[in-house]
């Protein structure tokens, strides 16, 4: 590179031969020349000015624009580093919201476990009462069919003795007294007649309820009210079932969601450093991409306006053996050959 650049004695011959081959050369033009000799010898400027002419030649970009490019850049970047930052942002809040439901989810199946833990103890606790009930029915219609196969038997034989008959009566006249019937008493004496303990059963039992009928009675609204608390817990176990299919579809969105923001994320990363080419592509009217059928290389054109086309050639070889990249069009949907904006 320096065996291509002018020294500062070498700047002085030029200046006098161009006055002497050229007597036009203006004093301005000269002034301009003696000035770029100043500057020849300063290692700072001459590196300033490569760097300018080779951001020209390299990405396009006229000197008198360098600047404005170089702020337009940093702000881009600034805007950039905001909108990771919000990215950022956004997926913390999803990442919030997806332990907040994880945590209820969690609650939602300790209270399911309980209501069933809950459910289980009372339909064991019917299936007992149900199971005593049914015993004391058994043994009271036993009771009842020993007793009637008796009082047949006695009538059959009707031999019983003046006295027994004199202690019948007396024995119908007490319990009469007492507000009962001789059936009734009977009947309770067949349904306590298989407890050691007759006497304090029937006692307690007619303290209680008044008579055994209200007692089997009290029974079986104990287990109607047993069957309706257990039909009232499987609708809370239902009702919590739909509340945790509920939180499950809402965190399995959730889960959708942060995926494909960091989905958006990883493209943002991946092409943020290409947006300038992107917008420079995508801002053009007349852009198509080709193919050298000749050598394989790809390239596109941005034809300038409405110029009629002309014949184009490969920016590699310079043969014109060019034609439409099928696999560029496909990429961007649209059909071979023809002029594209891909941005709106």
């Amino acid at each position: 590179m320096m065996a291509n650049e002018f020294t500062a004695e070498e700047l002085k011959e030029v200046i006098r031969a161009a006055r002497i081959f050229n007597p036009g050369f203006s004093e301005e033009q000269f002034q301009s020349l003696v000035e770029l000799e100043k500057h020849v010898g300063d290692p700072v400027y001459l590196e300033t000015v490569r760097g300018l002419t080779k951001l020209e030649r390299e990405k396009g970009i006229p000197l008198s624009q360098a600047l404005e490019t170089h702020d337009r850049l940093l702000r881009e970047n600034e805007e950039l580093g905001q909108k990771n930052a919000a990215y950022k942002t956004n997926l913390e809040a999803l990442e919030g919201r997806l332990k907040a439901t994880e945590e209820k989810y969690r609650e939602v199946m300790k209270a399911i476990q309980n209501s069933v833990t809950q459910l289980e103890e009372l339909r064991r606790e019917q299936a007992r009462e149900e199971k005593a009930l049914a015993a004391f029915k058994k043994r009271a219609i036993e009771e009842k069919e020993r007793i009637d196969e008796e009082l047949a038997e006695y009538r059959q034989k009707a031999d019983v003795t003046e006295a027994e008959i004199t202690v019948a009566g007396q024995a119908k006249a007490e319990v009469t007294k007492h507000g009962f019937t001789l059936e009734l008493a009977l009947d309770m004496a067949a349904e306590f007649a298989s407890y050691s303990n007759a006497r304090e059963r029937l006692a307690e039992a007619l303290k209680k309820y008044g008579k055994l009928t209200s007692c089997i009675a009290a029974l079986e609204t104990d287990i109607k009210t047993l069957g309706e608390n257990r039909r009232h817990m499987e609708d809370i176990l239902s009702h919590l079932e739909q509340e945790r299919a509920q939180h499950e579809a809402f965190l399995s969105q959730l889960k959708t969601e942060i995926a494909e923001k960091g989905e958006l994320v990883g493209f943002y990363h991946r092409y943020v450093h290409l947006r300038s080419l992107i917008e420079y592509l995508g801002g053009s009217n007349h852009l198509t991409f080709h193919h050298c059928v000749w050598c394989g290389a790809l390239f596109w054109v941005i034809r300038p306006g409405n110029v009629p086309r002309s014949i184009c050639r490969c920016p590699w070889c310079n043969l014109a053996f060019v034609e439409a990249d099928k696999n560029a069009y496909a990429a961007v949907a649209q059909p071979s050959g023809v002029p594209l904006k891909l941005l709106p």
